[in-house]
């Protein structure tokens, strides 16, 4: 037997549906390199109780085997903890995996949004990569696009995350027979202007470069770095949550490919973070990396 040289911890939802179960299991049929640790954390338990517990959760994981017979490297891990995302990100650390992928929970009021719920908690803290899954079955065709998300004037910006998130983005659009589409998406000062494309005749007079013009130098030249197509860059102005999601309707992408850095107001604690803004919005998948995990 050949051993899987990809580890997958995949976070079970206490319900039927399990989105990031279902991703895994497509990325496995093709991959059969690719191990998958089916990992549930129970958070509501009384000690006594935590034998017969662990019996109907190994019983109730031998159900699910026989429901994806197409993962051959199956196996599940219980975890006993008051605290999910925390139980899990520790999982993810220790248990040499390569990528984590979890079921987005949907945010039901305003106040949900600045808080760190299940999924943002372990978008923010995971020490590997992070894909966040909305739903499996709207987003299976190939020729997809994958959009990669940088601001490369952001303050705690840093080209080793860049390169790192452009490999990851190749390795799935390839997967997926699609293209890379890089988005630079830049907020306006002024919030009354609109948001949309921009010409890349941006310069004011006497060659000095507005900040439009700024990021569209840094975007081409990262694009040029990357041998990224000249029509798959996009530099476009707006809030971030509105125009990622309005560029991937346009392009029907499958995924956001995004990163965070501690310093990063990417996932702030103050507002609510980009990437879980970006999730609500989009249809596909989103693939973050926190630069403490690469660096």
């Amino acid at each position: 037997m050949v051993t899987p040289t990809f580890k997958f911890a995949v976070l079970l939802k206490p319900s039927d549906a399990q989105p990031a179960l279902d991703r895994a299991a497509q990325y496995a049929r093709v991959n059969k390199d690719i191990e998958v640790v089916a990992i549930r954390v129970v958070n509501e338990f009384k000690e006594a109780d935590i034998d017969q517990i662990r019996i109907k959760e190994n019983s109730n994981f031998e159900a699910l085997k026989r429901s994806y017979a197409s993962i051959e490297n199956f196996s599940f891990k219980v975890i006993f903890s008051k605290e999910v995302a925390t139980a899990f990100t520790d999982e993810c650390r220790n248990g040499n995996y390569n990528i984590a992928i979890i079921s987005a929970n949907k945010r039901h009021t305003l106040r949900d949004m600045f808080i760190s719920n299940i999924d943002s908690s372990i978008m923010r803290n995971s020490s590997i990569p992070v894909l966040v899954v909305r739903t499996a079955t709207a987003t299976a065709q190939l020729g997809q696009s994958v959009v990669l998300a940088i601001d490369f004037h952001e303050v705690a910006h840093l080209d080793k995350l860049d390169d790192y998130l452009f490999d990851a983005a190749s390795r799935f659009a390839k997967s997926f027979d699609g293209q890379v589409h890089l988005a630079n998406c830049v907020t306006p000062q002024n919030s009354g202007l609109m948001g949309g494309n921009l010409d890349q005749s941006k310069i004011v007079a006497g060659g000095a470069i507005n900040p439009i013009g700024l990021h569209l130098k840094l975007a081409d030249e990262f694009a040029k770095k990357h041998n990224i197509e000249e029509k798959n860059i996009h530099v476009i102005q707006g809030r971030i949550d509105e125009e990622i999601p309005r560029l991937c309707e346009q392009l029907n992408a499958r995924m956001v490919c995004m990163g965070t850095t501690p310093r990063s107001t990417f996932l702030g604690s103050l507002n609510s973070s980009a990437g879980e803004l970006v999730l609500e919005q989009i249809k596909g998948d989103v693939f973050i990396v926190n630069s403490n995990g690469i660096l």
